[in-house]
């Protein structure tokens, strides 16, 4: 009995639409767990866009692929936020850019299922994310900087 209301409560979250679930990530107070949340976020997101470019249901390939684009844009604020400099405390932005570099890889395979008309879109998503995994990369890899 307790298994199946767990199992239930569980399930609930995958079912709410993609604006309630950034809305909910966006209102965590801690700005490591919201990014944690957002790329855990987005990771959904990219698997339920490509059962659906798969399904050939474009409009929602689409629609999932641009709340993949939210959810790692939101990361990546959320990690800026935190004040932390990246080439002291590298954790949070090594742990974001492995999980932005997964998506990517999930992401990439779909472009052989959009059509040619959905191609600037899929285009424009995964340039905004590549970049965002640049910047990370970037950021960790950046010279520590010399106190005067």
């Amino acid at each position: 009995m307790i298994l199946a209301a767990l199992i239930f409560a569980l399930a609930l979250p995958a079912q709410q639409p993609a604006a309630d679930n950034l809305k909910a990530i966006t209102a965590e107070p801690n700005l490591v767990k919201r990014a944690k949340l957002a790329l855990a976020n987005g990771e959904r997101a990219s698997r339920d866009a490509g059962d659906a470019c798969k399904a050939g249901e474009y409009d929602k390939c689409n629609a999932r692929l641009s709340e993949v684009q939210d959810s790692v844009e939101l990361a990546e604020k959320s990690l800026d936020q935190t004040g932390i400099d990246p080439a002291r405390s590298p954790r949070h932005f090594k742990d974001a850019e492995l999980q932005t570099h997964k998506i990517l890889r999930e992401v990439d395979p779909l472009r052989a299922y959009i059509p040619a008309e959905g191609m600037d879109h899929f285009q424009s998503v995964y340039r905004r994310i590549s970049s965002i995994d640049d910047r990370l990369v970037s950021a960790i890899l950046s010279k520590k900087k010399k106190k005067k």
